[in-house]
């Protein structure tokens, strides 16, 4: 009987410790532009709340790492905010070892190009293809490759993220944030802070810079990635969806 009672003891005040997370993380939930962000159900708070803090930022990382060398498919999204208006989106369909498609729009202009195997093509003003070799393996951002940018890229679009910081999360600050509900599904984000050799922190203060990463409990997958307060959101979706992708008529 008293066995029983420690057990109901503890059960209370690990609930009771997730309850209090729920409610100190909701004041940490950082904004992830075009991605619909709302509350989950208390019970699912309740067990992410549990599950974080049985565990640690670099081992979500790392777990991370470990289950996107196991995908073979999926999608992003960037949203790039360069001013006022509309953003630079740039979708990146992912089929692996080695086929991409790049769709970016700006307004009411869009770029597309492919990728497949040692071919890079991509499509000119006047709606025709042209196609050259590609570098050396590596620049699909399939098992723990963060890939390539598209052949336009502004800052990066098309190389993932979260690999990256996954990689360098060693030298990284990690601060759990709020267990949210998504579009693209139910997420624990992870405040990362990149600390810069001393000297190399002009202009962005004292504190590096800074990354939110909301990732997947369940699969270990990441939902996005926002830079800074935002100008930068990565998606992902798809996982392991079936994604065909063919070299375009030339």
């Amino acid at each position: 009987m008293k066995k029983l009672t420690w057990i109901v003891v503890v059960v209370i005040l690990l609930a009771a410790g997730a309850v209090a997370l729920i409610g100190a993380s909701s004041s940490r939930s950082a904004s992830m532009e075009g991605v619909t962000v709302t509350a989950p159900a208390f019970m699912e708070r309740l067990v992410a709340g549990v599950s974080a803090r049985l565990t640690t930022g670099k081992a979500e990382f790392q777990r991370t790492l470990d289950a996107k060398k196991n995908v073979k498919s999926f999608r992003m999204r960037t949203l790039l905010r360069l001013h006022p208006g509309h953003p630079l989106e740039t979708v990146i369909d992912v089929s692996c070892p080695d086929r991409e498609r790049f769709t970016t729009t700006i307004g009411d202009r869009a770029f597309h190009a492919v990728r497949i195997g040692s071919k890079a093509y991509v499509e000119q003003q006047n709606g025709t293809w042209t196609v050259q070799d590609t570098p050396p393996a590596g620049w699909s951002p399939c098992g723990e490759n963060p890939g390539e940018p598209a052949p336009w890229a502004v800052m990066n679009e098309g190389r993932d993220p979260a690999i990256v910081l996954a990689k360098v999360s060693e030298n990284a600050e990690i601060v759990r944030g709020a267990f949210v509900a998504t579009s693209n599904g139910n997420c624990q984000q992870w405040m990362a802070t990149l600390k810069l050799p001393q000297g190399a922190a002009h202009g962005h203060g004292n504190n590096g810079l800074s990354y939110t990463v909301c990732i997947d409990p369940k699969l270990h997958l990441p939902v996005a990635v926002s830079m800074g307060s935002g100008g930068m959101v990565t998606s992902y979706s798809d996982w392991n969806q079936p994604i065909q992708i063919e070299p375009p008529a030339l």
